[in-house]
């Protein structure tokens, strides 16, 4: 086994067959990998490291500072494919991606991943202990024939203000239970990351207005080589929630994926998030598992 610094452009369709590997519902291609990756922020210090056997990439670790948040916390993510496993690739990754972690003065790291008993031992066994837990879930769009209130005014992104989308994003963002709270996305990043992502469809987002104004959004990237979206984000207004405007663009943005050859939408939600996991239940989204946070605190 080799282990070598990532190179994005050369190394983007390997990585991205390792994502398909490790996480079976993900919804990108080599470009808009690419994309994403070439748009994290120098102050992030990202670090990426692939492991290779025979020539071929097997596991990686990405590690670096979370950029929206104080800087006072760090993020860490190992994935290794399944057919090479239980060979201390994972662990000679962890290795590697710690020590760039314990450069970066920060007071907690943490790590996002599908829960398994493997990757949860692996958490555990190094001191990591989980602090936030999300519903993986799926729905067909094709089922669902519930349609949009007529006496709420949508339309689809590509008619309204990104500016509007993002202040929306961001005030729900800022909401959403998390072991740090976003401090502030930055605009012209959250155009990177969004607006302009190779996959997020313009079309196939909406967003829904009253008086004037954008009050709820839901953003749909799509890659309709495989037929598969991803909700990327919902979000509603504070002053108009509970008004049914999230259940709306959901449903416009349902109908949309499906009339566009999607068969397969996939979303997260917090477990605490009681009204977005009743609105999935209605539109008859079902749960593959959960996505697990866990942080291990630093000592500096």
């Amino acid at each position: 086994m080799t282990i070598r610094e990532l190179d994005p452009v050369q190394d983007a369709g390997e990585f991205v067959a390792l994502l398909f590997a490790t996480h079976p519902t993900v919804v990108t291609n080599a470009e808009e990998w690419l994309h994403r990756r070439q748009a994290i922020p120098e102050r992030a210090r990202m670090f990426s490291r692939v492991a290779e056997i025979d020539g071929r990439v097997v596991g990686a670790v990405e590690a670096g500072l979370n950029f929206f948040g104080s800087g006072d916390v760090a993020s860490l993510g190992v994935r290794v494919d399944p057919a090479h496993r239980n060979r201390g690739i994972g662990g000679e990754l962890y290795r590697v991606g710690m020590e760039h972690i314990s450069a970066l003065d920060a007071a907690h790291v943490t790590t996002t991943f599908e829960e398994s008993d493997a990757s949860v031992a692996f958490a555990t066994h190094r001191g990591w202990r989980e602090v936030r837990a999300e519903t993986l879930s799926v729905l067909d769009p094709r089922d669902v024939s519930e349609q949009p209130d007529p006496s709420v005014e949508l339309a689809p992104a590509r008619d309204l203000d990104p500016r509007e989308l993002h202040r929306i994003d961001e005030e729900a963002t800022r909401d959403m239970p998390a072991f740090e709270r976003v401090a502030e996305i930055v605009y012209e990043e959250w155009l990177d990351f969004v607006w302009d992502n190779p996959l997020f469809t313009r079309e196939g987002s909406f967003g829904a207005v009253v008086d004037g104004r954008v009050a709820a959004v839901t953003l749909l990237l799509v890659n309709t080589d495989i037929g598969r979206g991803v909700n990327m984000f919902t979000g509603t207004a504070r002053e108009r929630r509970g008004q049914g405007l999230a259940l709306a663009v959901k449903l416009a943005s349902t109908h949309w994926a499906a009339a566009h050859g999607i068969t397969q939408l996939v979303t997260t939600n917090d477990e605490t998030n009681a009204p977005m996991l009743a609105l999935n239940r209605r539109l008859g989204y079902r749960p593959l598992g959960r996505r697990v946070e866990y942080a291990l605190a630093l000592g500096r």
